[in-house]
């Protein structure tokens, strides 16, 4: 390859090309300290180093100090990541059948604190934003009463990292001036979150990942046909850095500190308890890797919209096995119909609601992710033909999984 090709690839600091990472190492005690030193020369750092360097594709940042400061980063979301794994922070998942409810800020009985409001009127789904004019910094810091307990979801949980990440890489000082720039937080819904802009940067899974990285590992694209209701669809994880031995491992909500074998046997096993008597007939191409981004602070960061919010929620209705399959549905079973293209205004006249009452699928990816609705009798799961568009634009074409729950099938 020749030397032209290379400058335009790998680890690129205020325009120039790393290639000498010992010396980069060198540069960054001068810049942070030598009680910083440990940082620098610690197994995780050399690791991100190394490992951006050797991108296939360039990662670039104005100074040396902006690449300090991302570094840190890093290592604040991986070390929040380890303590929302480890139960050092109290996450888990919810239950919409058997309990625990969605939950983020307090154990008293409205499950929000001051700092959190459902999106979702009526707090039955795993979404929140922030309360207007409540301080960013209090909101994020994990104490009882303000963020913690969290009952929710695997890209809630990687959202919440992105701010602790922030917060306990660049300091409390650092985080508000962030937060300041980009508003309000949501945990939840990956539209319209400011945690994106932290991940914006695509990257490519044929490339050794980076420590911090977001990596969605998707479980057999059927999933969802056999079980709309699980959480098991894919895993919203980070990369965790090597082992001694060298091996990769991942973390996620459910899934502490996982090399890529444990994993794929984690989401298969979901799958076969899921979706039974459906099997997962070749595990090492179906449950598979397929979205990578780097976990960077961005040059610039530009407030999103608040997401809309319905004042008055549908409950929505479930229409009769006759009336789905006059609609377009055929049967994938007994109990489960699908239409493979129609759109969300055609889905919402038919089932009764509106597009603001759906919501975003649990264990959804950054990419793409499907939305839903939770009708008496029913759940509908919407998948988006075009992964730009907007997830409740009622034009938007959509594929439609309903599956009808005890006491509607027969009819």
């Amino acid at each position: 390859m020749t030397n032209e090709a290379l400058s335009g690839r790998g680890l690129l600091i205020a325009g120039t090309p790393v290639r000498d990472t010992e010396t980069l190492k060198k540069n960054l005690v001068e810049l942070a300290g030598k009680d910083r030193e440990d940082v620098v020369h610690g197994r995780l750092a050399d690791e991100i180093i190394v490992a951006s360097a050797a991108a296939s594709l360039p990662i670039s940042f104005p100074s040396l100090q902006h690449f300090w400061e991302n570094l840190l980063f890093r290592l604040g979301a991986i070390a929040s990541m380890t303590a929302l794994t480890s139960g050092v922070y109290d996450c888990d998942y919810y239950d919409p059948v058997a309990g625990p409810e969605p939950r983020l800020g307090t154990t008293g009985d409205s499950r929000v604190s001051k700092y959190w409001e459902f999106i979702t009127p009526g707090g039955t789904d795993a979404a929140w934003q922030q309360v207007a004019d409540t301080d960013s910094l209090a909101a994020i810091t994990p104490a009882e009463g303000h963020t913690l307990p969290f009952r929710g979801e695997c890209a809630g949980a990687f959202q919440l990292t992105v701010f602790w990440g922030l917060l306990n890489g660049l300091g409390a000082d650092g985080f508000s001036k962030l937060a300041a720039e980009f508003g309000t937080m949501l945990v939840g819904p990956w539209t319209d979150n400011p945690a994106t802009d932290f991940m914006a940067q695509k990257a490519s899974l044929q490339d050794p990942p980076i420590p911090g990285d977001y990596m969605y590992f998707k479980n057999k694209d059927d999933y969802l046909e056999w079980a709309p209701d699980g959480f098991w669809q894919g895993l919203n994880a980070m990369y965790m850095g090597k082992d001694m031995l060298g091996t990769r491992h991942y973390s996620g909500m459910g899934a502490s500190w996982l090399s890529e074998q444990n994993l794929r046997a984690s989401l298969v096993n979901a799958y076969y308890h899921d979706c039974y008597p459906h099997t997962v007939n070749c595990p090492l191409a179906e449950v598979r890797f397929t979205i990578r981004r780097l976990l960077q602070v961005p040059d610039t960061i530009t407030k999103a919209a608040m997401p809309l919010r319905s004042d008055h929620p549908s409950k929505g209705t479930v229409p009769t096995t006759t009336s789905l399959r006059a609609q377009g549905y055929q049967a994938l079973s007994r109990d489960t119909y699908e239409n493979p293209r129609t759109t969300v205004e055609e889905c919402a006249v038919l089932f009764g609601i509106t597009a603001l009452d759906l919501h975003q699928q649990q264990s959804a990816a950054l990419e793409n992710p499907e939305t839903r609705f939770d009708a008496p009798g029913a759940s509908i799961v919407l998948s988006y033909h075009n992964p730009e568009d907007d997830r409740r634009n009622p034009q938007a074409v959509v594929r439609v999984i309903v599956k009808l729950k005890q006491g509607f099938a027969a009819q």
